[in-house]
Formats: C-alpha cells, sequence, structure tokens
C-alpha cells in the first residue's frame, strides 16, 4: 500500500484552498498574519467608534459629545487590526447619508507581499452602512481585516452624495488599523 500517493492529491488541494483564501480581497483571511504581518504586535482589541454625518461631512464622536461641527478637521478613525469594532453613524443631516470603507492597496505596508496574497485590501461588506434618514443612528458590528498601517479611505454609501467633497471620499477621511 502506497501511502505517499493517496496523501497528495489531499496535500495539493489543502494548500491551494489556502492560497486561494490568502489571496481574497476581502483580507479576512484565517491566515491573514501570513500575507499580513501584524506590524505592531497587537490585535483583537475590541472598539466602539461614534461617527456623524452630516449634508457636508463626517466627525467624530456622538451627538451628545459637544464636538465643533464647524472646526473642518478630518476624521481618522484609529482601531486596531482583526479586531471586533461596533459602529454607529449618526445621521444629524437633511438628507440620506451612509457609511462604506473603501479598499486600498497593501503595498505602502506590505511591499514584499507572498506570492497569492492580494495587493488589495479591503473592510468586510458588514462594516458598511446604508443611507439612514435624518435624525436616525444604526449600529453594525465586523472585524477589521488584517493588515494594519494602511489608510482606508471611507465616503458615504449614498449615491447621492457621490458629488460632495465631505463625503465623497476626496477630504482625507479614512480609518487607519494600528
Amino acid at each position: 500500500m502506497n501511502h505517499g500517493r493517496s496523501f497528495a492529491p489531499a496535500f495539493l488541494l489543502l494548500t491551494g484552498v489556502a492560497l486561494l483564501h490568502c489571496s481574497s480581497s476581502s483580507s479576512g483571511a484565517s491566515d491573514g498574519a501570513t500575507c499580513y504581518p501584524d506590524n505592531d504586535g497587537f490585535s483583537n482589541v475590541p472598539a466602539t467608534v461614534d461617527v456623524i454625518v452630516d449634508d457636508t461631512g463626517f466627525y467624530s464622536g456622538s451627538p451628545d459629545s459637544g464636538i465643533d461641527m464647524d472646526a473642518g478637521m478630518k476624521v481618522v478613525i484609529t482601531t486596531q487590526n482583526d479586531s471586533a469594532v461596533t459602529l454607529t453613524l449618526t445621521n444629524l443631516g437633511t438628507k440620506p447619508h451612509g457609511f462604506e470603507v473603501e479598499c486600498t492597496s497593501a503595498t505602502p505596508a506590505y511591499p514584499t507581499l507572498p506570492a497569492g496574497c492580494s495587493s488589495r485590501v479591503c473592510f468586510p461588506s458588514s462594516s458598511t452602512i446604508p443611507p439612514i434618514g435624518p435624525g436616525t443612528s444604526m449600529h453594525v458590528t465586523f472585524d477589521t481585516p488584517p493588515p494594519d498601517g494602511l489608510l482606508y479611505p471611507f465616503k458615504s454609501s449614498a449615491p447621492a452624495d457621490s458629488t460632495v467633497p465631505g463625503l465623497n471620499g476626496s477630504d482625507g477621511a479614512a480609518w487607519t488599523l494600528i
């Protein structure tokens, strides 16, 4: 009985599945450490993030946090990679607005990716909040992707906001994973 011959197809199949999983653009691969080693040694740090949106832009905080929405500051959300996040979006505008983190290139933080690992990385689709009406809030919970040290731009998911500079991802609003 030749055990080596029957083992080879199973080994090749498992190896192929692992490589395909690593190349996923969602970057939620369980082997994310192989493709995207953690740069700071920390992950799995749950976080709660509150974001306000109005008709002109995004702001960090909740409606009762006393933030100055006229300050014109760029919003950068910072959390750990590979961590559970609960995001609350509150719409203080007069129109529907949503929230969507865009994909980004991994090459600034990972210039020499192993073969089969995607250079394009994305937040999971569960991080997207569809347009919500004025005066409403919505919560979503998701796991951040493994690659850290990158800026992931975000924008409103409402189609009508694609021409509004503070809502279309052109103003520097970003999520960074540390």
